[in-house]
C-alpha cells in the first residue's frame, strides 16, 4: 500500500509540475503589452504636449488622478525633454512617442508606483449589443476609457446569459473566454434596456420591472441613500480567474474599477517591493483543482510569478512573488472565496475551496484581437444579434 501511494504521489508530482509550466505561460499569453508611452497628439505644440505626458501617466501608473498630480507636474511642465519621436498612427493620426526608461526613472523617483505594461487582455460583451446609433455611442465610450486607463480590451458578442437571463457560471465564462485568447470577462448591461424576451425569458419588454430594476441596482451614498444617478445607468461584472466582482455606475464604470482592482497604488512605499511568500494550499483532491489553483494565483492581483515548490497528497506549497510580500498577498486572498485561511504557524496556509460544476460552454466566434489599448479591431460577428446576451 505504502509503495502504491508513493508512486502514486510521484506522479501527482510529475504531472503538477507539467502543469505548472503549462499553466504559467497561458496566463502570460492571455495578457497584451500595452504601448503605454505612445499617445495621440493633437498638435506638435507645448500646451498639446503637456496633455499628452498627463495621459501617458495615466496609462503608466493605470490612475486617473496621476494626470494632476503634484509629485509628477514637473514631467508635464517639461515634456518636451522626454519626446523620442513623433509618427503616424494606424488611422493616420499624429502620435508622439515618450523615452520610456527616462520617465519610468522619473515616475519612481517621485513616489509613484509603475503598472506593468503587460496587462490582462479583457473580453467586453455589452447588453444590448453595439449596432444601433446609441449603443454604438456607448462601445466608443468603453473603448475610449479602456485606451485612456491603458487596458487591452476587445468588445465582441458573446452569450453569456442561460435562458432565464442569468449569467453563466464563472467556470463556464471564463472557459468562453480563455479559449478566445482573453484573461477575463467584463460584462455590462444597460439597466435602462430591458433584457429581450429571450435572453431574460419574459413574453415581452417589461418598463416597470426594468424600471424597479434600475432602482434597486442604482449606486448609493455613503449614508446609503440613492445616490444620483446617471440619465443611463450600468451594471457590470467583472470575471476572473481569481475573483468575480459587480459595479454599477455610468457606461464606464466597468473600465475604470477594473484597472483600480488591478493596477498598484499610485503612492509607493517602502513595503511596494517584490518579495517571495510562501503559501501552503490544502484540500487539493484532483489534477484539475491543482491546475486551477496554479492559474488562480498566478492571475491574482500583485501577482507577478509564482512556482511550485513542493506537493503532496493533497497540497501543494507555492512561492509567490507578490507586490508587498505576506501582508499584502493575505489581503489579495481573502478577496477571493476559494481560499479559506487556516490558522497555522509560520508559513501562510488556505483551503481550497472548489467551485460548482460548471456548465458546458456554449459555442464561441473565433479569437478576437483587441481593440483599444494600440491592438488591432476584431473581425465583425457575422450575427451580433444571435450572440446578444
Amino acid at each position: 500500500m505504502l509503495v502504491r501511494m508513493t508512486t502514486v504521489l510521484r506522479r501527482v508530482r510529475r504531472l503538477l509540475m507539467l502543469l505548472a509550466c503549462a499553466a504559467l505561460p497561458a496566463v502570460c499569453l492571455a495578457s497584451r503589452e500595452v504601448p503605454v508611452f505612445t499617445v495621440g497628439l493633437a498638435a506638435q505644440t507645448p500646451a498639446a504636449l503637456a496633455q499628452a505626458m498627463r495621459a501617458v501617466l495615466v496609462r503608466a501608473t493605470g490612475h486617473a488622478s496621476a494626470a494632476d498630480d503634484p509629485e509628477l507636474a514637473t514631467l508635464v511642465a517639461n515634456a518636451a525633454q522626454y519626446v523620442q519621436g513623433y509618427q503616424q498612427g494606424p488611422a493616420g493620426a499624429l502620435e508622439v512617442t515618450f523615452k520610456a526608461g527616462a520617465l519610468e526613472q522619473a515616475i519612481s523617483a517621485a513616489g509613484r508606483n509603475l503598472w506593468n505594461a503587460a496587462r490582462p487582455f479583457t473580453l467586453i460583451v455589452l447588453s444590448p449589443a453595439p449596432g444601433q446609433t446609441e449603443q454604438a455611442t456607448d462601445a466608443a465610450a468603453v473603448q475610449q476609457a479602456a485606451e485612456t486607463r491603458g487596458l487591452p480590451i476587445s468588445i465582441v458578442p458573446l452569450t453569456v446569459r442561460a435562458a432565464d437571463g442569468e449569467l453563466l457560471p464563472s467556470e463556464t465564462l471564463l472557459t468562453m473566454v480563455h479559449n478566445l485568447g482573453a484573461e477575463q470577462l467584463l460584462i455590462g448591461r444597460d439597466l435602462t434596456v430591458p433584457l429581450s424576451a429571450s435572453a431574460a425569458g419574459a413574453s415581452s419588454s417589461a418598463p416597470a420591472a426594468a424600471a424597479a430594476q434600475s432602482a434597486a441596482d442604482a449606486p448609493q451614498g455613503a449614508d446609503g441613500s440613492a445616490a444620483a444617478a446617471p440619465s443611463d445607468v450600468w451594471h457590470w461584472t467583472l470575471v476572473t480567474p481569481f475573483i468575480t466582482r459587480q459595479f454599477t455606475g455610468t457606461v464606464t464604470t466597468g473600465i475604470d474599477a477594473t484597472v483600480d482592482l488591478l493596477a498598484p497604488p499610485l503612492e509607493a512605499s517602502p513595503a511596494d517591493g517584490t518579495v517571495a511568500t510562501r503559501v501552503r494550499i490544502e484540500g487539493l483532491k484532483t489534477l484539475d483543482d491543482y491546475a486551477r489553483v496554479e492559474t488562480m494565483l498566478a492571475a491574482a492581483p500583485g501577482v507577478g510569478h509564482s512556482s511550485v515548490v513542493r506537493v503532496d497528497a493533497t497540497a501543494v506549497v507555492f512561492d509567490l512573488w507578490a507586490r508587498g510580500g505576506a501582508s499584502a498577498l493575505q489581503r489579495v486572498l481573502a478577496l477571493s472565496p476559494r481560499f479559506k485561511p487556516l490558522a497555522t504557524a509560520g508559513m501562510l496556509t488556505y483551503q481550497y475551496l472548489p467551485p460548482p460544476p460548471a456548465s458546458p460552454a456554449p459555442s464561441t466566434p473565433s479569437a478576437p484581437g483587441a481593440s483599444s489599448a494600440g491592438q488591432p479591431n476584431p473581425a465583425p460577428a457575422a450575427d451580433p444579434a444571435a450572440s446578444m446576451p
